[in-house]
């Protein structure tokens, strides 16, 4: 069923099942994941709704959080060994172990007696989620956003049982709703059942733009690029350096919205005189300075054969509100990664370079700076094409639907 068929997300609201989310991902307003999950669940009723959070890396800001809903939390282990060179190992325990931990589920959600679970498939607790709800014979719905069996930090020997565990509980899941429709066919093939793409989500209260701002069409007295996001390896930090030299070289300057402090940006070499560092920005806030101060948009993904494989399967979430605001967009990466993949199926909505040498970003970099009417054929076609894949009623309307009926056919 297309989203624009589905009936109107709020018309059979009491008709939603007592949910219980369980999860290392945290549910709140901030990014990535996290973002995804409060985004999908704003306009859940709340009495119906029940966060549970693992308690190990971080946890929700309770002022991020679901308005009137209940947040609870279990304990998985002791944090600080995860940040030690023991990783490794004491990763493999809390992955081994998380079983054990449905029982903490059970005593928490006692009085709540939820009708399904939902989990993201990334962490520890995903395990425990599936145990707790197959032990009360509860529908599981699974969000992937990342190939969670390929990038975790594990043994080999744990890292092999951890994909059976993986396609043990995606089989099991009632729902499986992945981040890309490379995601969605890569598990089709590898674990033999079908799964459905829910691509990252606007706010449903996010600022409606019908064009690009007017000063597009001027050349710009500084020529300003920005990244929003996590700089979460050492491939997106190169990323975001190259980008720097190559707008020094026409006096540019780079934006660095989100949770870094100016520590983390000198170990990855991102203080220099043409980089401000803009801090985590509520998403209204974010798309207005956008509107404000920025001439074009950056999305960087990884070149680096380790991570070939969630490159081509994950999606980048910051596709989302960066085809809301109307600018142009540039993306970075190879050319089997999953944004490229959506801009070459999307001609025009980004401005692509999948070298990584400096001289092609340059050369990009340099024509968006100096061609008004390319940035605005951008910008258009940005707003666009995100109204149609990232739009949060028809998102909310998948998630609920598969709430209420289960799976697809």
């Amino acid at each position: 069923m297309e989203p624009s068929t589905l009936p109107p997300v709020n018309s059979r609201a009491q008709q939603l099942p007592k949910l219980a989310y369980i999860g290392d991902v945290p549910v709140e307003s901030s990014y990535h994941g996290s973002l995804l999950l409060y985004r999908l669940l704003q306009d859940y009723p709340m009495a119906n709704l029940r966060i549970v959070e693992g308690k190990l890396l971080r946890l929700s800001a309770p002022e991020r959080r679901l308005t009137g809903v209940q947040y609870q939390t279990f304990s998985l282990g002791h944090e600080r060994l995860l940040r030690t060179r023991f990783h490794k190992f004491y990763s493999a325990i809390l992955s081994l172990t998380a079983a054990r931990r449905a029982k903490q589920i059970e005593s928490l959600l006692r009085n709540f007696s939820p009708k399904a679970v939902l989990t993201v498939t990334h962490g520890y607790s995903w395990m425990t989620a599936a145990v707790f709800a197959a032990r009360h014979q509860l529908p599981l719905h699974l969000i992937c956003h990342d190939d969670w069996p390929r990038i975790a930090d594990l043994p080999d020997a744990v890292k092999n049982w951890l994909d059976s565990v993986f396609g043990r509980v995606y089989r099991q899941a009632a729902s499986r709703f992945c981040v890309s429709p490379a995601m969605r066919d890569t598990y089709r093939a590898r674990y033999g059942v079908a799964g459905e793409v829910l691509y990252p989500s606007r706010s449903p209260d996010c600022t409606s733009y019908d064009a690009p701002p007017q000063r597009l069409t001027s050349k710009s007295s500084r020529f300003t690029i920005a990244f929003a996001g996590t700089i979460n390896s050492e491939s997106y930090a190169n990323a975001l350096v190259v980008l720097a030299h190559a707008l020094d070289e026409i006096n540019g300057r780079l934006l660095i919205f989100g949770p870094i402090s100016r520590e983390e940006a000198k170990r990855h070499g991102l203080v220099r005189e043409n980089i401000e560092l803009h801090g985590l920005r509520p998403s209204a806030d974010l798309l207005e300075q956008f509107r404000k101060l920025v001439d074009a948009l950056f999305v960087p993904m990884s070149f680096d054969e380790r991570e070939r494989a969630n490159m081509e399967s994950s999606f980048p979430s910051k596709l989302a509100d960066y085809t809301a605001v109307g600018l142009p967009i540039l993306i970075r990466g190879p050319e089997y990664c999953s944004a490229v993949s959506w801009a070459r199926e999307n001609p025009d909505v980004a401005d692509v370079v999948t070298s990584k040498n400096r001289e092609p970003l340059a050369k990009a970099v340099r024509r968006l700076s100096e061609d008004s009417s390319y940035r605005m054929t951008l910008a258009v076609r940005a707003l666009e094409v995100g109204q149609r894949y990232f739009a949060a009623e028809a998102l909310q309307r998948i998630l609920y639907r598969s709430l209420r009926e289960g799976p697809k056919a």
